[in-house]
């Protein structure tokens, strides 16, 4: 079966013209029984930005940290200019779905996506939300060294680090180490 968006285009193709408008409004209402990232895809498609914010608002902050980038990050980028409250969740949700399952090799994506969380709850006068998401990191992730320095560093201010990545500082120590053991 295919997805909802699919669904759409196909029952738009048969749709008399003097019905789209009702016929779209049925498939709209429809895809609210769809999964989150199925009805975000179809009303992102269908330029739907008040009911998907709507959908992004109503959403769990659970349910958005279980989404797949590839669902939430075309969202996000759209809401971003008109409604930083929910492109900061958004991005917070990215951020946290890496480092909540210890993916070390994405923690550099996972530190842009806390910035530009940072930067939307700041827009969105949300303080109080980025300081919830910092005391949840520091206390779920204090003790990966690689992530969190940067993430400090991103709390009081400095941005993103141009240095070497924690990959980068990671190939190096075991180079050192294995030239060391010869």
């Amino acid at each position: 079966m295919g997805s909802p968006k699919d669904a759409y285009d196909d029952l738009m193709k048969f749709v008399p013209r003097a019905e789209k408008t009702e016929w779209h409004e049925k498939a709209i209402a429809e895809a609210g029984r769809a999964d989150l990232h199925s009805a975000m895809d179809l009303l992102m498609a269908t330029r739907e930005m008040d009911r998907l914010a709507d959908l992004v608002h109503q959403a769990s902050d659970q349910a958005l940290e279980d989404l797949s980038h590839y669902a939430t990050e075309p969202v996000t980028r759209k809401l971003e200019k008109t409604r930083p409250d929910l492109a900061a969740r958004l991005w917070r949700a990215q951020g946290l779905r890496i480092v909540d399952a210890r993916k070390s090799k994405y923690y550099d994506a996972a530190l842009s996506n806390f910035e530009r969380a940072k930067r939307c709850f700041e827009r969105a006068g949300l303080l109080v939300e980025w300081q919830r998401t910092v005391t949840r990191v520091r206390a779920d992730h204090h003790r990966k060294s690689g992530f969190i320095d940067g993430f400090e560093r991103l709390v009081e201010g400095a941005g993103l680090s141009t240095g070497p990545s924690f990959m980068e500082q990671a190939k190096a120590r075991f180079r050192e180490r294995h030239r060391r053991a010869r």
